[in-house]
């Protein structure tokens, strides 16, 4: 990139705050909420992250509305400073793969700052479930996390945060104040459709350790396979103290997925080692809409089979107070998988802030062309 020039932060707070583009989601934005923004004006294209929203169309149709930019401007969206694909509106709604030569560019170009990103906090809902006692139809497990991300260098960002618990009838775990799980994450767009995330720390579902996520995904064809590692054990925070296990829960899965690109349907294949050395397979039928992801599942594995369905949606308000540095919110999506054993650990697992192939497919160019009508 031999030009690169950073927009002016109140020139486009004034442009886009005028633009008629709406949002049913979260109602109208600013660019106050981008952040991260350059435009490369050789190439006419511009970088940015939206943390806003989770569906990347959201974002894109504020940028290609703004009169700054030229008319048909590439769009690359960023996740965690580095860039997903490149995206033009016209002549029609097209998605381009980056080269490793190209990422290597964008690098050395424009060099990371962290000073670039708000000093976010989101408010996320935790909610675990057991249905099916006579005495006792729903045992439940219900916290409030305030988390925020810290910025480390491209790509690695620290996961943090504090957990305020509403009730507990699940487990042992005392209803006191505690830390939200606490981890390293590092995202890596290796090649043109190869993508990586890496993570360490202290994960949900009370597990701790290393997880390794590979994924190849061509956001323009409907195959992608993936490859995740990790290795855990249990940790516990009694009342004022920390407690945890050995790391002695190896997990190895393998999948393969294909995209119905008319209905933005995904069908899964997955098997390996889960958590508790239970061996299986399962599969999973997967529906996109614009805002809302919504999912059934059959599941065999040594220790049973069972099935149910899972959901990912987002969460209202949105932005509740921002400024130029800071901002507060709800989480951009809530996501939870109900199954119909329970106790028997039948193909459990746990979270890590996000699972690669869910966040790649929301940047597949059909699932995000359809709701152009395209």
């Amino acid at each position: 990139m031999t030009r690169l020039n950073k927009l002016v932060v109140g020139t486009l707070i004034l442009l886009v705050g005028n633009s008629p583009v709406g949002f049913a989601q979260h109602g109208n934005t600013s660019m106050l909420s981008f952040e991260n923004v350059t435009v490369d004006s050789t190439r006419n294209r511009v970088y940015y992250e939206h943390r806003l929203f989770r569906n990347p169309m959201s974002a894109m149709l504020a940028l290609d509305q703004n009169e700054v930019l030229k008319e048909g401007a590439e769009l690359v969206p960023l996740f965690q400073g580095t860039p997903i694909a490149r995206y033009r509106f016209k002549p029609m709604f097209s998605t381009a793969l980056f080269t490793r030569q190209e990422r290597e560019a964008y690098s050395a170009d424009v060099p990371f700052e962290g000073r670039r990103y708000k000093f976010d906090f989101r408010i996320q809902p935790e909610f675990m479930a057991n249905f099916g006692y006579r005495e006792n139809p729903l045992e439940s497990k219900t916290n409030i996390l305030l988390q925020s991300q810290l910025y480390l260098r491209r790509g690695l960002v620290l996961n943090w945060g504090i957990l305020f618990p509403i009730v507990n009838d699940l487990d042992n775990q005392p209803l006191n104040v505690r830390p939200a799980p606490i981890f390293l994450n590092q995202f890596l767009a290796i090649a043109q459709a190869d993508f990586m995330s890496i993570s360490a720390g202290l994960f949900y579902n009370d597990r701790y350790g290393l997880n390794i996520q590979y994924r190849h995904s061509d956001l323009n064809k409907p195959w992608s396979f993936g490859l995740e590692t990790g290795l855990t054990g249990f940790y516990f925070y009694p009342v004022n103290d920390f407690y945890y296990e050995s790391l002695n829960d190896f997990l190895l899965l393998a999948d393969v997925a294909y995209r119905f690109e008319k209905r933005n349907i995904t069908l899964k294949l997955s098997g390996g080692q889960y958590m508790y050395r239970d061996r299986g397979a399962r599969i999973d039928f997967i529906r996109q809409f614009p805002n809302v992801e919504v999912g059934l599942y059959a599941i065999k594995t040594a220790n049973g089979s069972t099935g149910g369905f899972n959901f990912a949606i987002p969460i209202p308000p949105g932005r509740i107070a921002q400024t130029k540095r800071f901002r507060v919110r709800s989480t951009e999506e809530f996501r939870w998988e109900y199954n119909y054993s329970r106790g028997y650990n039948i193909g459990s697992r746990y979270k890590v802030g996000y699972q690669l192939d869910a966040l790649l497919r929301q940047y597949h160019n059909r699932y995000l062309k359809s709701q152009l009508g395209q």
